[in-house]
């Protein structure tokens, strides 16, 4: 795929994108997500270093996991972890397929989203994992 094939994507790694879900028909049905964020809010402010979301929307996010892991930096990945687990259910039984955060500058099917939050989740989790130890 080209980058103009992925514009509408969301990038989370070298070759890994979260793929845009067409919303044809479906704009006027969208539901505001942005209170249900709540204590991700911090995290994903650090994440937008690209540019600024009123300009670019999702691509001012820097959602790589290496860009978390740099914006983890002061912040309490265990509360994150909570907190993400928190917004995936709030945003799971929201009603509607269409969300909008009008912080983030974006307009999404709600598999999007929830994708997009599972992968922050992963990544919250994935340093601890890794500073195991090996036990055999």
């Amino acid at each position: 795929m080209t980058e103009r094939d992925r514009q509408y994507d969301i990038r989370i790694g070298d070759d890994a994108w979260i793929e845009f879900i067409d919303l044809d028909g479906r704009y006027e049905q969208a539901v505001d997500i942005d209170g249900l964020l709540g204590e991700l809010w911090p995290l994903i402010c650090r994440l937008e270093t690209h540019c600024v979301a009123g300009c670019c929307g999702m691509d001012a996010f820097d959602f790589t996991r290496e860009g978390i892991a740099a914006a983890l930096t002061e912040l309490d990945r265990a509360q994150l972890h909570a907190a993400c687990a928190q917004a995936r259910g709030a945003l799971a039984a929201a009603a509607g397929d269409v969300f909008v955060s009008n912080t983030m500058n974006q307009i999404a099917d709600k598999r999007v989203f929830l994708q997009l939050l599972a992968h922050l989740d992963r990544c919250l989790g994935a340093p601890q994992a890794a500073a195991a130890p090996n036990r055999r």
